[in-house]
């Protein structure tokens, strides 16, 4: 008989996720963006140029998701769309300056959320657990950058 408390891994990290989500969510919602534009913004601040399609793919998410969001992006002018020069059928996406700015603005946002979730934890800690998490994630091929399926659907 095993006689050992049940770990509950698997939920903890559901929760901790749920309320990271919920609370950068609510951080990002002072700049006027949902989490799922921040996170747009930010792969396309690393990936100048990407294509609507590289983006859809990467985050997982059905093309007509990423469009909807690089919609409201570009119409609050944050993003432009460029046609491709090596590939007329795709669209590169760019930060405009503003784009720029905003992303900037949501580097301190992002590093007070991640404060806020490990106070109390000490640096060695802090390695191991980030070990432990990023090993997991691997083995379930998820990004350690970027969320997947977690396009806008609005």
């Amino acid at each position: 008989m095993n006689t050992r408390r049940p770990r509950r891994i698997a939920f903890l990290l559901a929760q901790l996720g749920s309320d990271a989500s919920a609370a950068f969510e609510q951080a990002v919602a002072s700049l006027g963006i949902t989490a799922s534009e921040a996170g747009l913004l930010r792969l396309i601040g690393r990936n100048p140029g990407l294509s609507q399609k590289a983006a859809s793919e990467h985050l997982g998410v059905g093309p007509s998701r990423v469009v909807a969001v690089l919609d409201r992006l570009e119409r609050r002018g944050h993003i432009e769309r460029r046609r491709s020069a090596t590939d007329r059928r795709y669209h590169e996406v760019h930060l405009t300056a503003d784009g720029e700015r905003l992303l900037a603005a949501l580097r301190p946002l992002a590093e007070s959320h991640e404060a806020a979730f490990t106070q109390g934890i000490d640096e060695a800690d802090l390695d191991r657990l980030a070990a432990y998490l990023e090993a997991v994630a691997a083995s379930r091929r998820l990004s350690r950058d970027v969320h997947r399926d977690t396009g806008d659907r609005r």
